[in-house]
């Protein structure tokens, strides 16, 4: 197998494998290849575990419900062009529209669960029959699944709070389960993170205790930052962490993907590197400062025209098209890059914008520019797009642990955390002030456009702040996305989140 065909591979598998796992909730699965075929040979354990990867990447790209889940709903971007993303960013999630139908359900998750639940009870299968695929590989291929499936469910919380728990295939006869409790969903996906922390290695270079040789056969640089790691599965630990409020323990899980940075091959990165369209740029999936991302190269002819950022924020000249779909106002420009000598973005008091993340300061509808990976296929070239969903970045991290330890009473550590980002975004050190505010605001400055500014919103409780929820709303699960009818009409056992009951 070359370097160019295993990400093609994936994704025909996927959709080979889970073709009607669509329908998780409803019906039993069925498979292109016969059951007593498939878990026999080395090839099936490598297919079945990217076909995991694949199904979860779909999950997350598919109408960019990434984006949508974890920014649009906070009101940073606005839609001048699209119902459906207005009714997203205004919060009437209840609005008739095929689109929010979509990203309502929740069936996409659940079939990269089904098929990481498959691959946990088939995997040993291959090993019983094909002597080449080794102890050391199904390991990590188990792990891999085990941190996927973590992911995933992670996900699945931060959605739709409460949310049925899937651990096993079944016999085959579908039942209907209920929404379950989040937190002992949370506390599976913590036991599935633990467990898959202590078989995944540092790195791909072969020379972790986990790993003393070539994974799949293919040189370390080949995986670097784009399947499970050690650094991966911590960054994982510590964002569950927080989302129970257990900040000791995401600032240990967090400290320690830190203090090894070094064996997890990522590190703080600059504005150049950010936002730039090169293979080693963060949202080429690669960058140095990328801890897990899910990559769509060129070069593995897996760009395309939707499921990227770039799809809803372009226009000309970049792309044949008048008016983004989705755009910051110019006044929430100035509000989020509040301070001067910002390397991301600023605008002097001459009124002149400098930086990557906007172009059009001052028109009706500015351009978000800061992610802008276009695929070269010759026809079209800047119709393609190949940008990553980056799930976990070292600035990110960073934050998370300055959040930790303000939780925790350790200010001076906090601002020791969240100056390392000022810093290296060419700011002051924040010295006097509230620090909550001050981390929340440097996650929005430097996560922009990332999927990650509902769940901050979520997490510091200042929801009621800049949405116009009341707390009894909250009480009653506004902060969730309501479940899609279809999923709905499964069973009575699947309820519909209070808030959202019409």
């Amino acid at each position: 197998m070359t370097t160019l065909r295993l990400p093609i591979k994936v994704l025909l598998v996927a959709a080979m494998l889970t073709a009607s796992c669509k329908n998780t909730l409803e019906v039993s699965p069925t498979h292109l290849v016969p059951e007593k075929n498939m878990w026999t040979t080395r090839n099936d354990a490598r297919s079945a575990v990217f076909a995991t990867y694949g199904l979860f990447r779909a999950a997350l790209a598919d109408n960019n419900a990434y984006l949508v889940y974890g920014e649009l709903r906070a009101g940073d971007f606005k839609s001048a062009v699209r119902t459906d993303l207005s009714a997203v960013t205004t919060n009437q999630l209840n609005a008739s529209s095929a689109t929010l139908e979509g990203w309502k359900s929740w069936r996409r998750f659940y079939a990269a669960i089904a098929q990481a639940n498959l691959c946990l009870e088939k995997l040993a299968l291959v090993h019983e029959h094909d002597f080449r695929y080794t102890p050391e590989e199904m390991k990590l291929d188990i792990a891999q699944v085990r941190f996927l499936r973590a992911l995933t469910y992670f996900y699945l919380v931060r959605i739709w709070g409460d949310v049925p728990l899937l651990t096993n295939t079944g016999d085959g006869n579908f039942t209907p389960v209920k929404r379950e409790q989040q937190d002992k969903v949370l506390e599976q996906a913590m036991l599935d993170a633990q467990t898959a922390l202590k078989d995944l290695p540092w790195s791909y270079y072969g020379t972790s205790p986990e790993l003393l040789s070539n994974y799949w056969g293919q040189p370390g640089n080949i995986w670097q930052g784009v399947i499970g790691s050690k650094g991966a599965a911590y960054a994982l630990l510590a964002h569950i962490s927080a989302w129970k409020g257990d900040y000791l323990s995401a600032e240990r899980y967090a400290h320690t993907a830190m203090d090894n940075k070094a064996r997890g091959g990522y590190n703080l990165v600059d504005v150049s590197t950010l936002t730039g369209s090169a293979d080693a740029s963060t949202f080429s999936g690669q960058g140095a400062n990328v801890i897990f991302a899910l990559p769509f190269k060129n070069i593995y002819q897996e760009s395309s025209g939707s499921g990227h950022i770039e799809d809803w924020t372009l226009a000309d000249p970049y792309i044949s098209r008048v008016t983004p779909d989705i755009y910051v106002p110019s006044d929430s420009i100035l509000k989020i890059f509040n301070e001067p000598n910002d390397s991301r973005y600023k605008v002097g008091t001459d009124g002149i914008a400098t930086g990557n993340y906007f172009a059009g300061f001052g028109n009706p509808v500015p351009m978000f520019t800061k992610i802008r990976m276009p695929g070269i296929t010759g026809v079209d070239p800047l119709r393609l797009f190949q940008s990553a969903i980056v799930v976990f970045r070292y600035e990110e991290l960073v934050l998370l642990r300055a959040e930790a330890l303000l939780f925790l009473g350790k200010n001076e550590d906090a601002t020791f955390q969240l100056n390392a980002v000022r810093a290296q975004r060419n700011l002051p050190d924040f010295k006097t002030g509230n620090l909550a505010n001050a981390i929340l605001a440097e996650r929005r400055r430097e996560l922009l456009g990332e999927g990650w500014r509902w769940y901050d919103l979520v997490r510091f409780e200042k929801l009621t702040t800049y949405t116009s929820f009341k707390p009894a709303d909250i009480a009653r699960g506004a902060q969730w996305w309501p479940v899609s009818k279809d999923v709905l009409s499964s069973g009575k056992e699947i309820t519909q989140t209070k808030f959202w009951q019409q």
